[in-house]
C-alpha cells in the first residue's frame, strides 16, 4: 500500500473552520429535512407536430444518488377544427329521422374530445378536454355552405400540475434523460351521422421543470476542505487540507470510474504532533496512459474512533468540455467565502455560464450569467451578503450542457 505523509502544519485549532455535517442518513424529501434541489427546465416554444421532445441533463453521480424527484409542468393548447359535410339534400327524409332538416341541410352537434400527454421514464399524465360544438346545420356535400370551422379554441390554458418521479435509473448518468409531449383525439358526432370529414390542427406548448432531490453518496467530512485535483499530461495531482486533525485519523485515497464503485490508491495517517492543527496532504496518481475515461477521486477519513466520513467526489474527464482536449476540473475558493467567490475551471473555456449560489432548502439566492471566451475564472461578489452558512455553488454549462455543484461554507 502507497503511503502518503502530511507536508506542513499550518494552522492552529483556534482558527480551524468547522462545516456543518451532511448527513447520509438524514438526506430525504420529508418536509423540515430537505435534499439538496437541482432544477432543470424546458420551455417548448408552440408547435404542431405530432410530438416534442422534452430533453434534460442527468444527475451526475459525482454529485450524489437521487433520493426523489419531481416533474412540473404548465401547458397550453389552441385547436382549429374544419369540417365537410359529405352527406347530400336531407329534404325527402320522414319527419322522424332524427337528421331531418326542413331545409335540406343536415343538422350536427359535435363532440371534440383532446388528450394533452406527458410520458417519460416514471412519468404518465394525460390532460383531457372536450368541447361541444353545434348544433349547426350543414349544406349538402358539394354546396359552399356544406363546410364549417370551429375555433381557434383554447383548449388548454395554462393548466399546471406537479407529479413525483420514482428514482428511475434513467435520471442518472453525465447524458440526457428525453420526456415526450404530445396530443391525441379527434372528433365524433352527437347528432348528424359519420358521413363528414374533419380536418384537427393543433398548436400547443409548455414550460416543464425536473426538479432532482440529492443526497451526498456518504456522510461528508467535516475536517477535509481544500480537496483539489489538478491534472497534468497522464497525471494528477490531488491535495486537501485536514483541519483540527485527531490522533490516529488515517485518509485513504479512493478512485473510480463511475463516480459509485471505488478502489484504494495510497493511505495517509496523522502524525501524532499534529493532533488539534492543520496539515496539508498530497499524492500524485500517474494514470495508464490507455486509461482514457473519466476518473473520479475522493477521500476517505477514518478517525482514531473508527468514524469513517468521505470527501466530496472529483471528476476529472479527459473528453469533457475543455475545448483544448484536456481534463476538466475546477475549485470554488476562498472557502470559507467573505465577501467575493471565484469559480475556476483548469483550463480556459468558451460559452456561456450560470453560477448560482444556492441555500441548502435549495433556494436560488444569488445568480449571475457570463459568457467565457477564452478565460477560466467567473466572479461572484456576495451584494447582498448572505445569512453565514452551508450554501452550494451551483455553475452551469449552457452551451455544452454540463453542470457542476461544490460546497462553500460563507462567514
Amino acid at each position: 500500500m502507497n503511503r502518503v505523509y502530511p507536508l506542513t502544519l499550518t494552522v492552529c485549532i483556534c482558527m480551524m473552520v468547522v462545516l456543518p455535517r451532511i448527513s447520509f442518513a438524514q438526506c430525504n424529501c420529508a418536509p423540515g429535512i430537505p435534499a439538496t434541489a437541482v432544477v432543470n427546465t424546458f420551455t417548448l416554444a408552440p408547435t404542431s407536430q405530432p410530438s416534442a421532445d422534452l430533453t434534460f441533463p442527468q444527475l451526475d453521480p459525482s454529485i450524489g444518488y437521487i433520493q426523489c424527484s419531481t416533474f412540473g409542468y404548465t401547458i397550453n393548447g389552441v385547436t382549429t377544427t374544419n369540417v365537410d359535410n359529405l352527406a347530400p339534400s336531407t329534404a325527402l327524409l320522414p319527419h322522424g329521422n332524427p337528421n331531418y332538416s326542413p331545409t335540406g341541410r343536415l343538422e350536427y352537434i359535435f363532440s371534440l374530445n383532446i388528450g394533452a400527454n406527458l410520458t417519460g421514464p416514471g412519468i404518465n399524465i394525460t390532460k383531457p378536454y372536450s368541447q361541444l360544438y353545434g348544433p349547426d346545420s350543414l349544406g349538402a356535400v358539394g354546396q359552399p355552405d356544406a363546410h364549417i370551422t370551429y375555433g381557434p379554441t383554447q383548449i388548454i390554458d395554462n393548466v399546471s400540475g406537479s407529479v413525483n418521479v420514482s428514482t428511475n435509473p434513467a435520471y442518472t448518468g453525465n447524458g440526457t434523460v428525453t420526456l415526450s409531449y404530445s396530443i391525441s383525439g379527434g372528433l365524433s358526432t352527437i347528432k348528424g351521422g359519420l358521413n363528414f370529414n374533419q380536418n384537427i390542427q393543433t398548436s400547443y406548448s409548455g414550460s416543464f421543470a425536473l426538479t432532482y432531490y440529492w443526497c451526498p453518496n456518504a456522510v461528508l467530512s467535516t475536517s477535509i476542505i481544500d480537496f483539489t485535483a489538478v491534472p497534468n499530461g497522464h497525471s494528477v495531482l490531488l491535495q486537501w487540507i485536514a483541519s483540527n486533525q485527531t490522533n490516529n485519523t488515517n485518509y485513504e485515497i479512493q478512485i473510480s470510474p463511475d463516480g459509485k464503485s471505488f478502489a484504494s490508491l495510497a493511505q495517509a495517517e496523522s502524525d501524532p504532533a499534529s493532533t488539534g492543527t492543520t496539515a496539508k496532504y498530497q499524492y500524485q496518481y500517474n494514470a495508464d496512459q490507455t486509461d482514457v475515461g473519466k476518473q473520479y477521486f475522493r477521500i476517505k477519513e477514518t478517525n482514531g474512533s473508527g468514524q469513517i466520513t468521505y470527501s466530496k467526489i472529483l471528476l476529472i474527464d479527459p473528453n469533457g468540455n475543455s475545448r483544448e482536449g484536456g481534463f476538466v476540473n475546477y475549485q470554488v475558493y476562498p472557502n470559507p467565502v467573505v465577501n467575493t467567490l471565484v469559480f475556476q475551471f483548469n483550463a480556459n473555456q468558451t460559452g456561456r455560464y450560470l453560477l448560482e449560489l444556492v441555500n441548502t432548502a435549495g433556494q436560488v439566492i444569488q445568480q449571475k450569467p457570463v459568457t467565457l471566451t477564452g478565460t477560466s475564472q467567473i466572479r461572484l461578489d456576495l451584494n447582498p451578503h448572505p445569512a453565514k452558512g452551508l450554501y452550494f455553488i451551483r455553475t452551469t454549462d449552457l452551451t455544452h450542457n454540463q453542470r457542476y455543484v461544490s460546497k462553500v461554507f460563507i462567514n
